[in-house]
């Protein structure tokens, strides 16, 4: 595979593709908001179900059992974590246990995880998925933004401190998470489209 050419990211780029996202999304991005404001805890079966089916669907995590893992968020009791930055929360919503007549499936749905605590606590929670992680190896092959090797980005922590090396190094401060999702995931997209 031919390697492509990453633009350097600057403020400007981010914020670029900010706006493409929010012009595309806006919407959709709205409503998740929306209920997330009105349904702020995660106690109440209801109130975490409508926010895990509208994740799952605008974001294509692909869970089959939502309703499953709906229950599991409510049984987690993640409230205080949320509001406290707990990573460890993230690994906790992911990592579910489907029980049929007749065995056990273990399930980790890290990236429906990312979203749903990002979407809580936007400036804490940074989103992971496939097309960031891809892009930032890219990143790092072409410009070896962090000092150390990238290793499992599926690792919640490990995940945050990469994103903080890029942040860094190529002197986003100022910059959320989401705005960093945004430009990191759509250009991530475009450049490997190509």
């Amino acid at each position: 595979m031919r390697s492509v050419r990453l633009k350097k990211p600057t403020k400007e780029l981010v914020e670029k593709y900010r706006r493409e996202f929010e012009g595309k999304n806006k919407q959709d991005e709205d409503a998740i908001k929306e209920l997330f404001k009105i349904f702020p805890d995660n106690t109440d079966y209801k109130s975490v179900l409508l926010k895990s089916v509208l994740i799952n669907t605008f974001y294509y995590t692909q869970i089959r059992a939502i309703n499953i893992m709906a229950r599991h968020i409510v049984e987690l009791d993640i409230d205080a974590c949320l509001r406290q930055g707990n990573l460890n929360v993230v690994d906790q919503i992911a990592n579910l246990t489907i029980k049929t007549k007749k065995k056990e499936k273990k399930r980790r749905n890290y990236s429906f995880a990312t979203k749903y605590c990002s979407f809580h606590q936007p400036d804490l929670f940074p989103i992971y998925d496939s097309i960031v992680d891809k892009i930032l190896k890219a990143y790092q092959r072409q410009d070896k933004f962090s000092s150390q090797p990238l290793g499992d980005l599926k690792g919640y922590r490990r995940f945050k401190e990469v994103l903080e090396d890029f942040v860094k190094r190529y002197d986003l401060r100022g910059l959320g998470f989401r705005e960093l999702d945004c430009f990191l995931h759509d250009y991530g997209k475009e450049a490997f489209d190509k």
